[in-house]
């Protein structure tokens, strides 16, 4: 059995519109048999990471889904913390691995993990095949799940180090952000939506997240 972190267990428990969510998102999709989800949010610290490893769980738990949890937001990693994972992968092993060797698995109804690469933080590790590795790793992923959840950098502040939201969501399904209720300002949500619907993006709509989550990412 999975061992969730407690910030995970405590979402799952607490908050009660995850299987509402998730079951708007799924008529939202009209019930694809592979579909891409990705997790954003305007700015940093909103709680996303949270949302997207609830729903990846949930899903797994309840649905007649095989899911994966992609963390694709390697400026400022966090989905690993919520299923009390290490980082087991260096950059240079994703650029060259094939996602079945990259994922973690945890057994029947829960989601398989990919984390972010350990070195996250070393920005000459970055190079020009950040990009079309992640492209990759999701086609793959495609191929062999039923709904993968991303989670992604925000949207703002850019930064040189961050996987753009705004270019994973061409490849996404659909686009789901969440906002930190009373906290995000309004202008930030609008910007960052109309930036994402610009580039083309499906978005499915908002999830306001209620609770203050110390560390949250």
């Amino acid at each position: 059995m999975i061992h969730i972190e407690t910030k995970l267990r405590q979402a799952l428990e607490q908050i009660a519109e995850v299987k509402r969510i998730l079951c708007a998102i799924e008529f939202a999709l009209q019930k694809q048999e592979c579909a891409t989800l990705l997790i954003t949010s305007a700015v940093q610290g909103e709680g996303k990471s949270l949302i997207a490893a609830a729903l990846a769980a949930t899903a797994a738990q309840h649905g007649n889904y095989r899911v994966a949890a992609l963390d694709f937001n390697w400026y400022r990693p966090a989905l690993h913390r919520c299923f009390d994972r290490a980082l087991p992968h260096s950059l240079k092993a994703l650029y060259s691995a094939p996602l079945s060797e990259l994922v973690i698995s945890f057994g029947p109804n829960t989601p398989d993990l990919l984390t972010a690469p350990e070195d996250y933080a070393d920005q000459s590790a970055l190079t020009d095949q950040a990009f079309p590795t992640i492209t990759r790793l999701i086609g793959q992923a495609q191929d062999s799940y039923n709904l993968i959840v991303i989670d992604s950098a925000a949207v703002f502040p850019t930064n040189r180090m961050m996987i753009d939201p705004v270019m994973l969501s061409g490849i996404a399904t659909g686009v789901v952000m969440v906002v930190l209720s009373a906290v995000t300002p309004k202008q930030h949500v609008r910007k960052a939506q109309k930036i994402m619907e610009a580039a083309g993006a499906n978005m499915l709509g908002v999830v306001t997240n209620q609770r203050m989550i110390s560390g949250r990412k």
